[in-house]
């Protein structure tokens, strides 16, 4: 199961992914690992998560602070 502040991070990744128009290969790619690992992460099926390292290599490919993938407040 997915904790709330989970969820927050893979959505707010999904969100700013399908704005810059990047599929989830492209993304998979760049942070070394398999179109699969990311839809996994994305499917609500799965307990698959980012870590930490996924996160900052997800900012730099898209141009943002990993903190953006965080709420402002606790969850």
């Amino acid at each position: 199961m997915i904790s709330p502040i989970d969820q927050y991070i893979i959505d707010a990744v999904r969100k700013m992914r399908r704005e810059q128009h990047i599929s989830q290969a492209m993304l998979g790619s760049w942070i070394g690992v398999s179109r699969g690992f990311i839809g996994q992460v994305e499917s609500p099926k799965c307990d698959v998560k980012y870590s930490p390292t996924h996160l900052n290599e997800i900012a730099k490919y898209l141009g943002c602070s990993p903190r953006d993938f965080l709420p402002e407040k606790p969850l």
